[in-house]
């Protein structure tokens, strides 16, 4: 791929101030596209902001406070984005409410009867209804332009059932499985819908200092900039329904070679299928 493949695209970001939001903002700027960082704390995008437009270049970002969970915000910042940069091309579902909420989350992890209501019910908001309503939101303007991505990021598979990891693990399962909803409800539009994984753990505020784990041996957040890159240019035109492993991306293997490296069909396909359904 050339270095400004993303040209002429319009990405929407959710979780663009911080983390792998704010990494994957900066790489997809400075491949060409044009950038909606959203996020609900001003500050830090402030700051995203500034970082990935200087990677892309004045006029290359659009940072907008929004709630991913907010219906009416939710319509008026894609609107505002169509308005500005006269498209939106790919959305990308970073936002998150994380396990480092939990109290004590890596040195007493909780049970699941200790776990407080309200923690479970915003991770249940912001980690699957919010992919949901952003899809739901930026979806028909790609499939009336008849081009368009989603890129849907969960986590691996032992994580979706980490003891003490509360409603997070189970969250990113269910988004693992609409995914594919997603990908088969628009086949032939031309819009593809995939998932993209660090392959475990990161160097965000989501693995807290009591961690014990030394900074430099978490994977880096840039880990996600080629394969995002990729999934949301042209050059992954027929690539739905699958999830890949970010830190198994090989860009020195060709493009069906990095695919087999780093993908596999999303949501557990390998399982047989044991539903008795009726006869048509």
């Amino acid at each position: 791929m050339t270095d400004r493949v993303l040209e002429g695209k319009t990405v929407l970001m959710t979780g663009a101030g911080r983390g792998m939001g704010r990494s994957m903002s900066i790489a997809l700027a400075a491949a060409g596209a044009k950038v909606a960082m959203i996020d609900i704390d001003e500050d830090v995008l402030q700051e995203a902001a500034k970082e990935a437009e200087a990677a892309g270049g004045q006029g290359s970002i659009k940072p907008l406070i929004c709630d991913v969970t907010d219906a009416d915000r939710a319509k008026e910042t894609a609107e505002e984005i169509v308005s500005s940069f006269g498209s939106l091309d790919v959305l990308i579902n970073d936002a998150v409410v994380g396990p480092e909420r939990i109290k004590d989350f890596f040195v007493r992890p909780a049970k699941f009867w200790d776990l407080d209501n309200n923690l479970w019910n915003a991770m249940l908001r912001v980690n699957i209804f919010g992919p949901q309503l952003m899809a739901k939101t930026c979806a028909p303007y790609m499939m009336d332009k008849g081009w368009g991505r989603i890129i849907n990021v969960t986590t691996s598979l032992d994580t979706m059932y980490l003891s003490g990891a509360g409603a997070y693990g189970p969250t990113k399962a269910a988004l693992e499985a609409h995914t594919r909803i997603m990908a088969q409800d628009m086949d032939g539009t031309g819009v593809t819908a995939n998932i993209l994984i660090p392959g475990g753990p990161v160097n965000t505020r989501m693995i807290p200092e009591a961690s014990g784990i030394a900074r430099e041996a978490l994977i880096q957040p840039n880990v996600m900039q080629k394969p995002v890159t990729w999934l949301a240019s042209e050059d992954s035109d027929g690539v739905t329904a699958m999830r890949f492993i970010a830190a198994l991306w090989d860009e020195s293997l060709d493009r069906e070679a990095r695919i087999e490296k780093a993908g596999a069909p999303a949501a557990w396909t390998q399982i047989p299928s044991v539903a008795l359904y009726p006869d048509d």
